[in-house]
């Protein structure tokens, strides 16, 4: 059940949000939160403005905001074949929406960093046929791209060493930096390691490490 203090906190980022999304309600079933209703919004990227509106339901859970949020399209404008997990949409890999979560760890912070992104850049597919912002391949491929971003390498054998350092839990200085530096990790990448593990929790880089063995 709820405490107080979520219930509270829900409440409070939710007046921040009703007053620029007017068209979003918040609704409380059996003691969970939910945003039901229409997103619209209006961005440009490369002299391409779009101005266009969803129909959305966003479970907020109970534990909200150690939690994201989880949504669904629900007018039946994005396929299934779109970037999906089951029948909700997947806004990116699991780590790399809580590193943009954390940045603004708000409903509102959700909405704008999150959620109106992805639907711009489904938009603006569906306008031009090209992804505004760059497509990750699908899997285990697509989880490395994302660690290659993270780290600053190119290297797909070094990232996955260091999501597995991530996914162990355990941060040894004095190792040889997996990047093939020939540094200590203390003197290389150890403080992007120490800063990530600070921020994400531990099951995220466990099951992406679990999904980067994957073929794809």
């Amino acid at each position: 059940m709820a405490g107080v203090g979520y219930d509270e906190l829900i409440q409070k980022q939710f007046q921040e949000l009703h007053v620029k999304y007017p068209s979003l309600s918040l609704k409380q079933i059996d003691n969970n939160y939910y945003l039901i209703g229409f997103l619209g919004f209006s961005s440009e990227f490369n002299g391409v403005r779009i101005q266009d509106g969803f129909e959305l339901f966003i479970t907020i859970p109970c534990e909200y905001p150690n939690r994201m949020p989880a949504i669904k399209e629900i007018g039946g404008r994005i396929p299934i074949d779109f970037h999906h997990s089951g029948d909700e949409l997947c806004l990116g890999t699991p780590v790399d929406n809580w590193i943009k979560f954390c940045k603004r760890k708000t409903l509102m912070g959700f909405i704008e960093l999150l959620v109106i992104p992805f639907l711009f850049s489904f938009c603006f597919r569906e306008k031009t046929g090209r992804m505004p912002f760059g497509q990750r391949s699908h899997y285990g491929r697509g989880i490395m791209e994302f660690y290659c971003e993270l780290f600053k390498i190119k290297d797909f054998i070094a990232a996955q060493k260091f999501l597995k350092i991530l996914a162990s839990g355990e941060y040894s200085q004095d190792k040889r930096c997996p990047c093939n530096s020939g540094r200590r990790l203390k003197k290389c990448h150890g403080s992007m390691i120490l800063e990530a593990m600070n921020t994400v929790p531990l099951e995220y880089f466990q099951y992406e490490y679990k999904q980067s063995l994957s073929p794809g």
